[in-house]
């Protein structure tokens, strides 16, 4: 009997052996494409960018946020002063670059009138010359009555009361062509003093709009450090928030070779207890060889190793922080 009872505690132990044998090629070697690891998440602080006085503050440790709530709310006199002095350098460019084409045409109008007088002056005598050319005519066929005049000095002189007529008109063309040019390269300065005033007043809007802060993912509260009114220097932390879901799935693979899930490889990620509703995951990178947490471990007395693999999940997951996951 002790000889039956000694071979049925061999086969016990051997059949329990090969009970671990399998159980740890099943869930640490995986079959084929597939691997275990731990969702994780890590909490995350916001901080403030510039030196700025507490507005308001919406949240509490231990309260739940949802995407887009507003934590807390900046304001920075500095930033405002600074605001309100470009915008009133806009506002003076503006009227400058107003008043540079009024007074433009007020130019191009004075030069037409200028010319215009001059022309009305110049047309008025042609008028009266060709009144007496057309009377010494008259007088000349009464006592000359085959007589042919041509290149009288009247005729002459309105020829050149006409060129001269053109060239007041060719200097009046110029003279609005110069101020129209000058004009415009003023006013192109003035414009591009204005884009580039208005392109800071864009950054600083953006700076303020960034005082305000919204929860990026749905969180849980851990630490609240500022207080309404007071006043952080830069890079101050505010508060801290641990995520609601894991956006990191980390698998470890135990004696796999490393190139199993290449950098940028999609892969299926689900609850190792239940895998109805994976989530597509992307391959961010390898770490070292390391030894795994006690969740994965099987056996206390031999520690199992495992090379570390990242994998990014997206943050709509129903995935718990710290819970062990399949990777295929």
């Amino acid at each position: 009997m002790k000889e039956i009872r000694f071979n049925w505690f061999y086969l016990f132990t051997g059949i329990f052996f090969l009970v671990m044998l399998f159980i740890s090629s099943r869930f640490f070697k995986g079959r084929g494409d597939a691997a275990i690891g731990l969702a994780q998440t890590k909490e995350y602080k916001i901080t403030s960018e510039k030196s700025a006085v507490v507005k308001q503050l919406t949240v509490v440790p231990g309260q739940q946020v949802k995407q887009g709530d507003l934590l807390v709310e900046l304001e920075s006199q500095e930033l405002e002063i600074e605001m309100a002095k470009l915008t009133n350098r806009i506002a003076i460019l503006k009227s400058e670059l107003t008043e540079k084409a009024k007074a433009t045409e007020a130019r191009i109008a004075y030069i037409k009138a200028e010319t215009a007088i001059v022309m009305e002056e110049l047309d008025a005598e042609i008028r009266q010359t060709s009144s007496e050319l057309k009377m010494n005519e008259q007088l000349t066929q009464k006592f000359v009555s085959d007589s042919t005049v041509s290149g009288s000095p009247l005729e002459v002189k309105i020829q050149s009361l006409k060129q001269q007529r053109q060239k007041q008109i060719l200097a009046q063309d110029l003279k609005i062509k110069d101020v129209v040019q000058e004009s415009a390269t003023e006013q192109k300065l003035l414009e591009n003093q204005i884009l580039l005033q208005e392109s800071e007043l864009k950054l600083m809007q953006e700076e303020r709009s960034a005082l305000t802060k919204f929860a990026s993912a749905p969180g849980v509260i851990k630490n609240v450090y500022v207080k309404p009114g007071e006043q952080v220097d830069s890079y101050t932390p505010l508060l801290e928030i641990n995520p609601l879901r894991p956006t990191t799935v980390v698998v470890y693979l135990v004696g796999k070779k490393s190139d199993l899930f290449p950098v940028g490889t999609k892969v299926s990620v689900s609850a190792y207890d239940q895998r109805s509703t994976p989530v597509t995951g992307n391959v961010i990178g390898y770490g070292s060889v390391v030894e795994l947490p006690e969740i994965l471990q099987k056996s206390t007395a031999v520690k199992a190793f495992g090379q570390e693999v990242f994998i990014e999940v997206p943050a709509d997951n129903t995935l718990a922080n710290g819970e062990k996951v399949l990777v295929k």
